[in-house]
């Protein structure tokens, strides 16, 4: 399945986060999306599959979005499945003891997962890795998730050289 074909249909990237109350110190790595650069990719995801994960996603003009799942499995797999519906929702964001933020997320029930277009709100999802701090979401609908996302790897660090090099390069 093309980069292109995986992202666009999912909201051209998202955030993923687990359904779950709490969730352990991950064991899951980052990984390059494959047929990314590995030098220089331009989305990542958690490789763990028995936990939920995150999506991150940066555009041409460095510009983050994010996915989050809200099930333990392989992002890979989630994204192959057919999701044709999803709806708007509201929710609440928060990186471990900071100030909670309103964001809205699309929800994928086929999927089990929310994704942003934000910039602001998948950046909480990148600073929540940055900072080993846990990531709530809070939705009406679909519950609170929170999720402890892996420590920044050599993909992840190439990931925000990558990203940081396309917002300073507008």
């Amino acid at each position: 399945m093309t980069l292109k074909r995986t992202f666009l249909p999912a909201a051209a990237c998202v955030v993923m986060v687990g359904l779950a109350s709490a969730l352990p110190a991950s064991a899951a790595e980052w990984a390059s999306w494959k047929g990314q650069d590995e030098a220089a990719p331009l989305a990542i995801y958690t490789n763990g599959t028995d936990e939920t994960g995150a999506l991150l996603v940066c555009d041409g003009q460095g510009m983050l979005k994010a996915m989050l799942s809200l099930e333990a499995a392989s992002l890979p797999d989630l994204l192959e499945r057919n999701a044709s519906y999803s709806r708007s929702t509201k929710a609440k964001i928060q990186v471990g003891d900071e100030a909670v933020t309103d964001a809205t997320f699309r929800y994928i029930p086929a999927i089990k997962s929310i994704e942003t277009k934000s910039h602001s709100v998948a950046a909480q999802v990148f600073n929540s890795a940055v900072l080993g701090e846990p990531l709530t979401v809070e939705t009406k609908r679909e519950g609170t998730v929170e999720s402890q996302l892996p420590a920044p790897n050599d993909t992840f660090k190439a990931f925000a050289k990558t990203c940081g090099a396309l917002r300073g390069a507008k």
